[in-house]
């Protein structure tokens, strides 16, 4: 295993989100499985990007995504996918994570926070207008946000005290030109990590925020994880995985793996990842290995996550400046059960 040696440039305005999955010309990968068949999982002509999916229950599932102009919120039901209409209007929608049916967040474009209820959608105030790209929670009372548009100083750290947003000060970090923080994960209040431009990786415990170096160099995108294991992906030329097993950090560059966007695990054995030009796959959590699996699909992955006996995976063509600009990519299979 190697450490990642190349760090990317940073990001602005809006073809930020595009280089947070952007990278070298697609090439071949890993291996394809071939075996399992991913299939769509809902009509994406009219949705835009679609970059998260999370649910509360087989029942209850959420996609978001959009467009610069406008955010777009899927919702699953159990038997068919339905737009939701929450009667406010929004940007590009980022990411989203609730603790029931009737308590879901969601971030966006511009600072934006919305709140399901269970009735109503309603937006939250919050102290900043940088993009939102993460959202988790140890508790309804006890929320965080992150974000940046890559230029320093705008790593954004918020939090939710269950009545406002606040703004969190970020420790002093030994990684320099940090601008962007991408996903915010944890297992409880007092133990929560957040990921983010150049390999950055915070980590709350004892009540405080402090940087953890784990030999990575290059973005690291997404995280999860499970059963004392976490696991982060990201990369720009060549997808890079970050894992902590309770006693220390790997680091390993995936060559000639393309850049990772996304990761989520049950059980943390196996992590399923997606990533750019279509890649989908299987992380064998103790040996780094990857072994990507047929998408149907060219058009970028950003992120995957499983509930009930599903596994989801959104993205669209996130890299493309070309017409159809927002094509959206929402994907399913069977998800196995843990060993």
């Amino acid at each position: 295993m190697k450490p990642i040696e190349h760090e990317s440039p940073p990001a602005r305005a809006l073809v930020l989100l595009v280089a947070l999955i952007s990278a070298a010309c697609p090439q071949p990968v890993v291996p394809d499985a071939g075996v399992v068949t991913w299939t769509q999982a809902f009509d994406t002509s009219a949705t835009g990007w679609l970059l998260n999916a999370w649910g509360s229950s087989p029942s209850d599932v959420y996609a978001v995504g959009g467009r610069a102009d406008g955010g777009v919120l899927m919702h699953f039901d159990g038997a068919s996918w339905q737009r939701v209409e929450p009667g406010l209007s929004t940007p590009l929608l980022n990411w989203s994570f609730g603790f029931s049916a009737s308590d879901v967040f969601t971030v966006g474009s511009e600072g934006t926070v919305l709140h399901f209820d269970g009735a109503r959608w309603s937006r939250q105030a919050t102290p900043t207008t940088q993009p939102l790209w993460g959202v988790w929670g140890a508790a309804p009372n006890d929320v965080w946000a992150v974000g940046g548009d890559g230029m320093p100083p705008n790593a954004t750290l918020l939090h939710f005290d269950g009545a406002a947003w606040t703004m969190v000060t970020l420790p002093p970090l030994q990684k320099q030109r940090v601008g962007q923080l991408l996903k915010v994960w944890g297992t409880g209040a007092d133990d929560v990590y957040v990921v983010g431009q150049r390999g950055v990786v915070l980590h709350r415990t004892q009540g405080q925020w402090r940087e953890e170096l784990v030999g990575a160099s290059d973005d690291l995108v997404s995280l999860w994880g499970a059963n004392g294991v976490v696991i982060a992906v990201g990369g720009r030329s060549n997808g890079i995985v970050s894992t902590w097993d309770g006693t220390r950090w790997t680091t390993k560059n995936l060559a000639p793996a393309l850049g990772l966007n996304g990761v989520w695990t049950r059980d943390g054995v196996t992590a399923w990842v997606g990533g750019v030009d279509g890649t989908v796959g299987r992380l064998d959590v103790s040996t780094l290995e990857l072994t990507r699996e047929r998408s149907g699909t060219t058009d970028d992955v950003h992120a995957c996550f499983g509930i009930g006996s599903t596994l989801f995976a959104v993205g669209g063509n996130l890299q493309s400046a070309n017409p159809p600009l927002y094509r959206g990519v929402a994907l399913s299979r069977p998800l196995p059960e843990s060993p």
